[in-house]
């Protein structure tokens, strides 16, 4: 899959031999980005019913969120929360970091948080030896 837009730029793929969808965050991730955007990875994953993914949510360029997009993210990873093997995130920021970890673990979903995307092509170099 892959989408594209001012806000949000979604690619399918593979992570440590798994799939994944990677999700780059541009601005300020809205409501309206956020009803768009998940709209595009939902129909990802009711494709695929028994695919399980990893989430990469790079966020070094979101310079924050509206609440009402975090609530309405909410609700589609609880409808396909059975799917999500684990979310990898990727910020500078500690506040970015923090609201990750807590709706992921509000959730159960394991999560790995790194501050830059050199932490994480580290993580995955590691990972492939």
């Amino acid at each position: 899959m892959k989408y594209t837009s001012s806000n949000i730029d979604i690619d399918s793929g593979y992570y440590q031999g798994e799939p994944s969808l990677h999700f780059k965050f541009k601005g300020k991730f809205t409501e309206t980005a956020s009803r768009d955007s998940t709209r595009a990875w939902h129909q990802e994953l009711d494709a695929n019913p028994l695919t399980h993914y990893v989430f990469i949510w790079d966020c070094e360029n979101m310079g924050g969120f509206e609440i009402s997009a975090r609530k309405l993210w909410y609700e589609y990873m609880n409808l396909h929360k059975h799917q999500i093997d684990r979310v990898v995130v990727i910020s500078g920021s500690i506040l970015i970091r923090n609201a990750a970890r807590v709706m992921l673990e509000f959730f159960g979903t394991t999560c790995t948080v790194v501050k830059t995307r050199e932490k994480f092509e580290e993580l995955k170099e590691m990972a492939e030896l």
